[in-house]
This record gives C-alpha cells, structure tokens and sequence, in this order.
C-alpha cells in the first residue's frame, strides 16, 4: 500500500477586494506550509539529483576553457532574463538583450544617449538593471528576503506608488501558464501571512539542511514562485534565486547557466509541476523535474560550448588577418555584440586599431554594423547571435550522456 504524500501547504479565503476579476468568485488562496529541515526521499531522487551536480561540475570546467570566461557569463546572464522575460509575458530577444546591455554601459560612459532617456526607449535596460541589481547585492552577501525583493521590484517598474513601505504586494496574486493548459493558482494572501512567509523562506534558503544541493534548491524556487511576493516579477526573482543559489552553495563558480531558458521552453510542464504539487501530489516528483531540468540545461550549455568553439576556428580560417584580429575574432564567441568603444576598453587598444579590426571584419563578412555612426558605431556577429539565440535545450537520451559530455 503506497504511502500518502504529506500536503506541502493548505487552502485558505483569499484576499478579499474590491477589484477582484470575477473568475476568482469562490477561489481559495494556497499557502505552503513552513519549509522542513529534513526530507526522506527516494533513492531514485538522490541518484537523479547527484547526475544533475555531476553536470554542473563538468559545466564548470568546460567554461574556463574559454577565451573570455567573464562574457560567456555575461551572455548567460542576457539569455536569462530574455528567458524570464517570456515568462513574465513580455516578448523579448536576445540580441535586444546584448545591444540594450552593451548601450547602457556606453551611457555609464558617458557615450551615446543618457541612461533616462535609453530606459524609457527600452524596456528591456530595466530588466537587465533590476537582475544585476538582485545578483549584485547577493553576490557581496546579502540576504534575499524583503529589501532585496523592493529594490529589485523597484527597478523592475521604475517605482510603484501602490506597493506597500515593505516592499510586497498588497493585492491578490496568482500563477498562470501563457498558454492555459492549467486552472489559475491564488498564491499567498497579502499581509501577515505573506510576511511570515517569505521571513520563513529567507532563514531556510541560507541555513543548514540534509538534502543535497540541487534539491534543496528546487524547494526554495517552488516556494518563492507559490510566495509571489512582488507583481510581475515573479520569474526574474527565481532566476535571481537559481543563479546566486547555484554560486552561493559551490555547485557553480559564476553564473554560467541560464535555467529561466529550459523553464519558458517547457513552460506547459513547468505549471504542471507547480499544479501537482498543490494538488497534493508527491514532493520528490517536483525535485525530480527540478533536477532534471538542471541537468538537461547544463548538458544543452556543454553542447553550445562545443558548438562555439568550432564556430570560432571557422570564424578566425575566415577572418586571416594580424594577431590582433584573431584575438578580436576569439573573443566574439563570448561576446557577440560589440563596438570599437568595448574593443578599447577589453583588449586595451587604441581606437585607431579598434576602428581598423572592426573594419576588416565587415569587410570579411564577420561583422555587420548595426547601429550607429563613427564612433558609436554597435557590431555583431550573428553566426555567433545566432547559436546563443537559437538554442533550444533537451533532456539527455541517457545516463551516458549525463556522465560523459560531448567531446571537445
């Protein structure tokens, strides 16, 4: 006889205003119940959890191989929020991501159109401002708990006159799959309930606990996306939760990899999952996708490393040229977007030899110029765009696969 799963939380009245859309007539709010400090879990559980960590370790080798290690992060750290951006319904691509990254840095500068007038043109520099901003203020040890979440909500909308002092939401929220498939979920009432809540949370997600790393972590992302505790920001919270996480624990030196991505490519069972949880079903089921999704993602980013390496021997047999072109040319692998202003400021060279590499590339069908005049000229190289933008991670076809990574 199989045992009863035991509830991860309870029903209870929501939040009762005058606003309520109609479909949420009857609706009771769910609630997850204060986070354990132990689990019992399968032993199928653990052994897919350990494949998941044996992944990322591999991940974590194979990225320092590269020849700028710090913009592969960086391009990472883009497709994340492009990815958390679908989630969160606003339609976003990757090459918007880099070039509204790389002209508000040239603001920072100095260069090109102020930060206020870039921001207001482009949605998505406040996007990227707000999870740099979460992943900043972790990564110099920071607690993730209600600050954290206003600050990062504040970027996010530009500030909120209707949220409360603390930070929270103050009205109803609830969960819903983009392309229906799933009821709505009432999460967490405003008020007392959500405060002690997310207070729980923030104490556990940092405190001593007996499962291994990737599981723990798939209950604290389950928890924060149940919590909800701010309007709309709800997947770029998570992903800043997964990366620092990832970092935080040591299954990951930096934030090399984009889950958000693997999560909006199976969106449909990504609130599955959630809705199963609710629904009574088993713990260990949601860890187990969680689990599967890190490894499944981690195997997709060792294929991409693959793939651009052999893109840039291709790239350099194309490009021929000085020592200094090829170096240029190694480089846009991590880095796809570009201008002559970033060449001088990575490789350390004047803008007369910016100007001239930059020219040759164009000219071999590297480079195309995108934006700009003379100095402010943006380029890409959209081969390189192209294998970022396009890749679709996929669950491995085997255990083989987990353990042993394509080759290089």
């Amino acid at each position: 006889m199989g045992v009863t799963p035991v509830p991860y939380g309870e029903w209870v009245e929501r939040s009762e205003t005058g606003d309520s859309p109609e479909w949420m007539r009857g609706m009771r709010a769910y609630v997850p119940h204060p986070l354990p400090s132990d689990f019992i879990l399968p032993t199928e559980t653990h052994r897919v959890q350990a494949m998941a960590e044996h992944t990322l370790g591999e991940l974590n080798e194979r990225t320092r191989g590269l020849p700028d290690h710090a913009m592969f992060e960086l391009s990472t750290r883009l497709r994340e929020v492009q990815s958390a951006a679908e989630m969160a319904g606003t339609s976003a691509d990757f090459s918007e991501a880099w070039m509204t990254s790389l002209l508000l840095t040239r603001a920072a500068e100095g260069v090109g159109e102020p930060e206020e007038v870039l921001l207001e043109r482009a949605p998505m520099g406040r996007l990227l401002q707000a999870v740099e901003h979460g992943a900043a203020r972790l990564a110099q040890g920071g607690p993730f708990d209600a600050e954290l979440i206003r600050q990062v909500g504040e970027k996010l909308t530009g500030g909120d006159p209707d949220m409360a002092e603390s930070g929270l939401r103050t009205g109803q929220s609830w969960l819903a799959s983009r392309k229906g498939g799933q009821p709505r979920i009432l999460t967490v009432p405003p008020g007392a309930r959500l405060h002690s809540a997310l207070a729980q949370w923030s104490a556990w997600i940092d405190a001593p606990h007996s499962l291994p790393r990737v599981g723990k972590i798939s209950l604290g992302h389950l928890h924060l996306v149940l919590l909800d505790p701010y309007p709309g920001a709800g997947p770029y919270l998570t992903s800043i939760y997964d990366a620092s996480a990832m970092v935080r624990t040591g299954l990951l030196r930096d934030h090399v990899l984009a889950l958000s991505t693997w999560l909006d490519e199976h969106e449909q069972e990504y609130h599955a999952r959630i809705r199963a949880v609710v629904d009574g079903g088993p713990i260990e089921d949601w860890i187990l996708f969680f689990a599967g999704a890190v490894r499944a993602q981690a195997s997709a980013q060792l294929l991409l490393i693959d793939q651009l390496n052999a893109l840039r021997q291709s790239l350099l047999e194309q490009a021929k040229g000085s020592p200094t072109v090829q170096r240029v040319v190694s480089g846009l692998i991590t880095a796809p977007v570009t201008s002559n202003r970033a060449l001088e400021t990575i490789y350390g060279m004047a803008n007369r030899t910016a100007t001239q590499v930059t020219r040759h590339l164009v000219q071999v069908g590297i480079l195309e110029i995108v934006d700009g005049k003379s100095y402010n000229k943006v380029f890409v190289c959209q081969p390189v765009l192209d294998l970022y933008a396009l890749q679709v991670p996929a669950a491995p076809s085997s255990d083989r696969h987990a353990f042993f990574p394509p080759a290089n």
